[in-house]
């Protein structure tokens, strides 16, 4: 192992899982499936705000987009880390609740990942972060629930002043 692996490897990770040749980490990051437009196209795509990825390359790792697919947790072994990342509401089934009538956004492919994708890393042990979503996501999977609608409990919108984060 080189001086270079050892200062960059997570806790948890095993020389040569998933670093990239230098022994810059890799991080993966769940994303979106959505349709989407850009130039002239209007297509299925795997997306997500790219300011993930740009802060994870700013820290010096090397970002990987992992789409909302069945099987997608096989991923883990080859990672230094996981990032799940903002988005839409969890489907409230999955923490035994039945949907309030604000929860919007809810993808089903995106939970099952995401959830797989939780199971996996704490199975290896793998350092992991959860933003908005993210952090609801490791809860519902420990089995925790969810408030479905904050302005509910606090008055106000201003957790969420971004849609999608």
């Amino acid at each position: 192992m080189t001086t270079e692996t050892t200062r960059y490897a997570s806790p948890g990770s095993r020389a040569g899982d998933g670093q990239a040749a230098g022994g810059r980490p890799v991080i993966g990051i769940s994303s979106y499936a959505e349709q989407a437009s850009w130039g002239a196209w209007d297509a299925a795509a795997v997306l997500l705000p790219r300011r993930y990825a740009d802060s994870v390359a700013a820290a010096g790792g090397i970002p990987v987009l992992l789409p909302p697919l069945r099987g997608i947790e096989e991923t883990v072994a080859r990672l230094d880390g996981l990032i799940l990342a903002g988005g839409g509401d969890i489907d409230p089934a999955e923490f035994g609740a039945r949907a309030h009538p604000q929860t919007a956004g809810i993808r089903h492919n995106r939970d099952a990942a995401e959830f797989a994708l939780v199971s996996a890393a704490l199975g290896r042990g793998l350092a992991f972060l959860g933003i908005c979503r993210g952090m609801q996501v490791l809860n519902v999977a420990r089995g925790g629930t969810l408030h479905q609608h904050l302005p509910d409990l606090v008055g106000h919108d201003g957790h969420s002043p971004v849609s999608g984060g």
